[in-house]
């Protein structure tokens, strides 16, 4: 896959989530008496936010498996995904945990980092979870896990802003597909309003935005491999201030 592929994938899978969103966000605003509509919205843009993160993990890791790297090159994430079965057997056999099954596990390890990075992962089926998996429910927690799989890093930006996410659109989102009516009562500034979902609209894509932007930076300046390591540093940093500042727009 070369590089203009990968961002045309990106962009052309984030571009029809959000003419969606914004198609059901202009009706709801013709039926502004209609809470259906309103808790629609709250379905569908938590439905956009779990595939595209979801989506575009995959289509990150499919990428750099096509480039047939030496696992020694790269970062250490992605040793981890290509010792995931072994990893998962050392826990599973941890109670009978004994020195040869160390060893062996070190032999895989020192034997993988002169292989070329080799992943097989399909982008287009939600039910492929081997690597990146959402548990149908991409909470920060998750989201987190994800971003070290990936090798990238969490911004304390989305971390200050954790419980906005859990609240406004995991709880509500939860409770709508489970045929619950919306509580006003137990809701923390939260009226589901268009104009308290508009804002929470901005941050979710906000944040799908950035993490966008970073598969791309990443992917073009080869932040993947240990040698850029001090670019992506100052790159991360710059990330962090730049979503910060998107997020105080947004609550200002």
């Amino acid at each position: 896959m070369r590089y203009e592929e990968f961002e045309s994938f990106l962009d052309e899978d984030l571009s029809w989530r959000k003419k969606e969103v914004s198609e059901l966000f202009l009706l709801a605003k013709d039926n502004i008496d209609k809470e259906t509509l309103r808790k629609s919205l709250i379905l569908l843009l938590y439905s956009h936010w779990e595939g595209y993160i979801k989506k575009a993990s995959k289509l990150y890791i499919k990428y750099i498996s096509e480039k047939k790297i030496k696992i020694n090159l790269l970062s250490t994430n992605f040793t981890a995904i290509t010792l995931k079965s072994q990893i998962s057997k050392c826990i599973d056999e941890s109670a009978n945990l004994t020195l040869a099954n160390e060893l062996t596990f070190m032999a895989s390890y020192i034997k993988k980092q002169e292989r070329k990075f080799k992943i097989n992962i399909n982008p287009d089926n939600d039910f492929e979870n081997q690597v990146i998996d959402t548990h149908s429910n991409l909470k920060p927690k998750v989201f987190k896990n994800i971003i070290k799989i990936l090798g990238l890093s969490y911004k304390s930006a989305i971390e200050t802003r954790e419980h906005y996410i859990d609240s406004h659109l995991l709880s509500n989102r939860n409770s709508i597909s489970h045929g619950n009516p919306f509580d006003h009562n137990a809701q923390d500034g939260f009226s589901l309003t268009l104009t308290d979902i508009e804002k929470l609209k901005k941050i979710v894509f906000s944040i799908i935005d950035n993490f966008r932007d970073e598969l791309l930076d990443y992917a073009d300046g080869e932040f993947y491999k240990v040698i850029n390591n001090e670019q992506r540093l100052i790159y991360i940093q710059k990330k962090e201030e730049e979503l910060e500042n998107i997020f105080v727009d947004i609550e200002s």
